[in-house]
């Protein structure tokens, strides 16, 4: 029996939730999230979503966590959850996981083409499929099955913005691990003792957050960017239900043709995490989520 999205599914349930597994995760949990980072966290709009997180951090205990057997969480989910030939094809697919940084070559139905230079990732997955689009960046751990394809195992990330031909280029150069990219979507990209840059933008308000995202575009050459206050309002309150990493932030990343380097793009998701964080929101009384960090921060809670 071929190993299918949904056994790969019950390890990932089985993971989340055993007993057996209840202090690795926590332990797990702490280094993938850097509770002890000292750097502030401003995570790219949506990207701080609690299911999502979740998601990232589970794809992160199921492949990347060892016990001190060398085991991994995945590896011992299959033991407990199946038999046999099963138990055997399922384990040999697990041990095959791969986190890729790569990007999308094509989509054909609902088949992912993915490539990281010579590399190329058949991913079967329509949900997927829909979400992308040709030349997207993409972080995500994919597990080999038979026949070529490989599937995708939980928290993928969509990332908003695409790859130029410099990058895909030297893309092996570049590859990041899960907590890389979790560092970078929660703006801290860069290690301590390596040229720290600047704090992530804070401002009061949504012109100052436009203000300084306009100069920025400028300095670049990203002419799309240059909006008025009003046009970053309607396209923050056009996603701000759904509020994935991949809706207003791929939206207007996706305007870009292309980043000269890897630091453009640490720094436009501060400069949007910035203006989303600085836009009134109709259904909290035009306060914006500033001003409710701010509320909650004075009525005494963490």
């Amino acid at each position: 029996m071929a190993f299918t999205q949904g056994m790969l599914e019950e390890v990932a349930a089985w993971c989340g939730d055993s007993l057996e597994l209840a202090s690795a995760r926590q332990q797990a949990r702490s280094h993938f999230f850097g509770d002890d980072d000292e750097r502030p966290v401003e995570y790219w709009p949506g990207a701080g979503e609690f299911t999502s997180k979740e998601r990232r951090f589970l794809g992160y205990f199921l492949f990347n966590w060892k016990f001190p057997s060398g085991e991994r969480p995945a590896e011992v989910a299959v033991k407990r959850l199946y038999r046999g030939d099963t138990q055997a094809e399922a384990l040999g697919a697990v041990a095959g996981a791969r986190f890729v940084f790569a990007g999308v070559a094509g989509i054909v139905g609902r088949n992912v083409n993915l490539e990281l230079e010579k590399d190329r990732f058949e991913v079967r997955n329509p949900q997927w499929a829909r979400t992308l689009r040709r030349g997207a960046a993409v972080a995500a751990h994919l597990v080999p099955v038979r026949f070529g394809y490989w599937l995708l195992g939980p928290g993928w990330v969509n990332l908003p913005f695409t790859l130029g031909p410099g990058i895909r280029a030297n893309l092996a150069a570049m590859q990041m691990g899960p907590i890389e990219i979790e560092r970078m979507l929660q703006g801290r990209a860069r290690p301590l003792d390596e040229h720290p840059g600047p704090e992530p933008p804070a401002d009061q308000d949504l012109h100052a957050a436009v203000a300084r995202m306009t100069a920025w575009a400028k300095q670049h050459g990203h002419d799309a960017l240059v909006m008025s206050a009003g046009d970053w309002e309607a396209l923050v309150l056009k996603h701000i239900a759904d509020a994935t990493v991949t809706t207003f932030a791929q939206e207007v990343i996706g305007r870009v043709a292309e980043f000269s380097s890897e630091d453009e793009v640490r720094e436009i998701g501060g400069l949007l995490s910035n203006i989303w964080n600085n836009t009134p929101q109709p259904d909290r009384g035009g306060r914006t989520a500033n001003q409710m960090a701010g509320q909650v921060s004075t009525m005494g809670y963490q």
